[in-house]
This record gives structure tokens, sequence and C-alpha cells, in this order.
């Protein structure tokens, strides 16, 4: 296993560096044995919203999002953050009257 410091990415605008990003990251194989790093893979991280497109992806691999007549718009609502404006809360409801259940 090859152990690197962090990955450095900078953010600029024009010439000017507006940011720089330490990122610390690592690869493991399919048996989650570690292949590589680079900074802290120590590291506990609470990725958030950056999973949600991850968490809906069993919705449309399992064909349930076709099964339940999941629209665009559905699917949208399942990978993003939102503030429960009306037009979510009803495209949350739409997908749990489809599958079957209640809030």
């Amino acid at each position: 296993m090859n152990k690197h410091g962090p990955i450095n990415v900078h953010v600029s605008r024009g010439s000017a560096v507006e940011s720089t990003h330490f990122v610390d990251a690592i690869v493991v194989d399919a048996e989650g044995t570690t292949v590589d790093t680079w900074g802290n893979s120590e590291l506990a991280v609470f990725p958030r919203s950056s999973n949600k497109a991850l968490q809906a992806l069993p919705l449309v691999e399992s064909g349930a999002a076709d099964a339940f007549g999941l629209e665009d718009r559905h699917l949208a609502l399942c990978c993003s953050s939102h503030n429960a404006e009306p037009i979510h809360v009803e495209a949350a409801r739409e997908i749990l009257s489809a599958a079957g259940v209640s809030e």
C-alpha cells in the first residue's frame, strides 16, 4: 500500500488562486482491503448530502423507480437537498403513494 500526503486542490479565478483544499482519500478493493491512501485515511467524515445520489441508486438499479412509475422529478428529489417547499412535499407524497406506504 502506498501512502501519500493529502491531495491539494486549488480553485482559481483567472490567474488568482481563490482557495486551496486539502483532500484525504482512500481506495479500497472489493473485499474492503486498503489499496492506496492520500492524507489521513483514519479520519472520520460525515458525507451528508454527497451520499444522496448513492443512496438513491438502488431505487433505480432495482427497477423500483420504473415499477412505481417515478418521474425524473421524483428521482431528482431523492438525490437532492431541499427545504420542504410545497412542490417537494407533494413529490415526496407521490413517491410514498406509488410505493403503497404513508407518511
